[in-house]
């Protein structure tokens, strides 16, 4: 993917945010043990992308089960069909332990590989786990994805 295109849109997602766009669209995330799902409809060029903390647990997209829901639909209401849409997940390291033997990182993963299940989606890409962050940048226009590992000590990209 060419990152340095010109005259392309570029946006900074935050935790709890959720993007779906219908033109070119570079959108950049940081991921630790939370998860991005990207949905892309290779038909319409129509692609998105959430960013979420944890499973379940309210009304806001920093949850799984909200993130989810609001990605689907702002895909779908800008044109994109359930049977053309593919989704790539990321993120879910394993750097917040949880109650028992798990992570954070462990269930956000499991989590969103159940709804894409659950909605008959299928998953083409996938980059997940580990023990750091990664660096994410997506293209709603193409669907392609570059991700990196961030070094132990590396700064975080400033956001603009």
């Amino acid at each position: 993917m060419a990152i340095e295109e010109s005259g392309i849109r570029r946006v900074f997602l935050s935790p709890g945010g959720v993007i779906c766009a219908a033109e070119p669209t570079l959108v950049t995330t940081v991921l630790g043990s939370c998860v991005s799902v990207t949905l892309w409809d290779k038909e319409r060029r129509i692609g998105g992308i959430n960013h979420f903390v944890l499973p379940r647990g309210g009304a806001s997209s920093r949850y799984g089960d909200t993130a989810m829901r609001e990605l689907l639909d702002e895909a779908l209401d800008l044109g994109a069909h359930l049977r053309s849409l593919e989704a790539k997940l990321f993120g879910g390291a394993a750097v917040l332990p949880v109650g028992g033997e798990g992570t954070v990182g462990t269930a956000n993963v499991a989590f969103a590989l159940g709804e894409l299940a659950r909605r008959g989606i299928p998953i083409a890409g996938r980059r997940t786990g580990g023990a750091r962050g990664r660096l994410l940048i997506f293209n709603t226009e193409t669907g392609d994805a570059f991700v990196r590992w961030l070094a132990e000590h590396e700064p975080l990209p400033a956001v603009s």
